[in-house]
């Protein structure tokens, strides 16, 4: 027989509170990447070429997490992304709304199924669409209807790269 602190009346076995992580205002986690190639034009001189990327994200603050449901937080950041991913593709004149359809279209295709692989499910996370749930259709609203249309996958997509591709070939480079 199990005995109990005489201090507790209630059982705290079936009392869970809702807890968010909240950080410092104005906090951001970013994600870096570069090449660097070198192009010898004389000994022992040269040139470099240098390529860089970077995606910020602005993380939640109290102000946000008061501000919102999980559930709808969690569309709007989803969103945000995507539109993040979006302009970067856009800033290298590549067509980015396409690479993001073409993501999310890859996404139900190509994921391991759920809990085989840490970075297939966090790709899960970011370039799924649950289009049947109403607050996700809510938030994206215009931005992306074209998510609705029930052949969206099968059209020709102008995207000449592959988002998924290039994650998960970085994930087996290590």
């Amino acid at each position: 027989m199990k005995e109990q602190c005489p201090n507790v009346k209630t059982s705290l076995g079936h009392t869970r509170k809702r807890r968010h992580l909240a950080f410092p205002t104005g906090s951001a986690a970013s994600i870096a990447t570069s090449a660097v190639k070198t192009f010898m034009t004389h000994a022992p001189s040269g040139w470099y070429l240098v390529l860089e990327a970077e995606l910020v994200y602005m993380l939640p603050d109290h102000t946000v997490i008061a501000a919102h449901k999980r559930r709808k937080l969690h569309h709007r950041q989803k969103k945000e992304i995507w539109e993040t991913i979006e302009n970067g593709l856009e800033e290298r004149n590549m067509n980015g709304r396409s690479c993001i359809l073409r993501a999310v279209c890859e996404a139900q295709e190509h994921l391991a199924p759920k809990g085989r692989s840490l970075v297939h499910d966090l790709l899960r996370a970011m370039f799924t669409a649950p289009l049947q749930e109403h607050e996700f259709v809510e938030e994206m609203g215009l931005t992306y209807s074209e998510l609705l249309e029930p052949d969206i996958c099968e059209r020709a997509n102008d995207c000449p790269l592959s988002i998924l591709a290039f994650l998960l070939d970085l994930n087996r480079m290590r």
